[in-house]
């Protein structure tokens, strides 16, 4: 059984499109994502004890809910033209992604029950890298655990950053 992805459709690409998954090379979606990083990394260190952890919450949120539905669209766009039906960026599929997002962020930011099934989904999909650790540190291979998570209703202001994919891919399309 031949497993290579089906050729792309031939013929000029649309100017201004950068292919599937060329949302992620957006300056917007690229600073998000540093960020993203240099606030979980540096910034919230900085601000623990301080009134300003509130404000490195609400960024973390707010970057994060930007570079998600950006890379979730993006692979929807690859596995497209793997399957060799890529057509262009699809505002309609970014509204989609954006909505669904948004849906579950507020969900687990809201109900402790959602919070609780992120928590341990999250700790599922974490596990297959911590075993490879361990495994590779020659450790005891660690529990599959939930990661570690706080019901906040107050960071549901995040969500604003998911209508950068529809923006942006409303953009993209447009382009072409």
């Amino acid at each position: 059984m031949d497993v290579t992805p089906d050729p792309a459709p031939q013929g000029p690409r649309p100017r201004g499109d950068a292919g599937a998954g060329g949302g992620l090379l957006d300056p917007v979606v690229i600073a998000s994502l540093a960020l993203l990083i240099a606030n979980d990394h540096v910034f919230k260190a900085l601000a623990r004890g301080t009134p300003w952890s509130v404000v490195t919450g609400k960024v973390s949120d707010v970057a994060g809910l930007v570079f998600l539905p950006v890379l979730i669209v993006a692979a929807l766009e690859v596995l497209a033209t793997w399957r060799g039906r890529y057509r262009g960026p699809s505002p309609r599929q970014a509204v989609v992604v954006a909505v669904v997002v948004a849906v579950l962020f507020t969900g687990m930011k809201t109900s402790d029950v959602v919070g609780e099934a992120y928590a341990w989904t999250l700790g599922a999909l974490q596990w297959p890298f911590r075993a490879l650790l361990a495994t590779l540190r020659d450790v005891a291979v660690p529990a599959w655990q939930p990661v570690a998570h706080v019901v906040d209703p107050t960071d549901v202001v995040g969500v604003v950053g998911v209508g950068v994919v529809v923006w942006q891919t409303r953009r993209r399309a447009r382009r072409g």
